[in-house]
């Protein structure tokens, strides 16, 4: 992965971690890095946004399979 700039501490990290995705209304998506460790664990954890997607049934359906 290219060296990324750290969102928490404004510094150049070559091993970036996504923290959160970013999005906008008139300029699309954005990745948020942070430095592996402290920076990283300060950011709140992201919800799986593939949680809610299923509907109830196929969730039922695959717990019986």
């Amino acid at each position: 992965m290219m060296p990324q700039v750290c969102a928490r501490c404004q510094t150049t990290t070559s091993q970036p971690v996504v923290v959160a995705i970013g999005y906008g209304a008139s300029a699309g998506g954005s990745t948020v890095y942070a430095c592996p460790g402290a920076c990283a664990d300060s950011f709140p954890g992201q919800r799986d946004p593939f949680e809610r997607t299923l509907p109830d049934r196929d969730v039922a359906f695959r717990r019986q399979g």
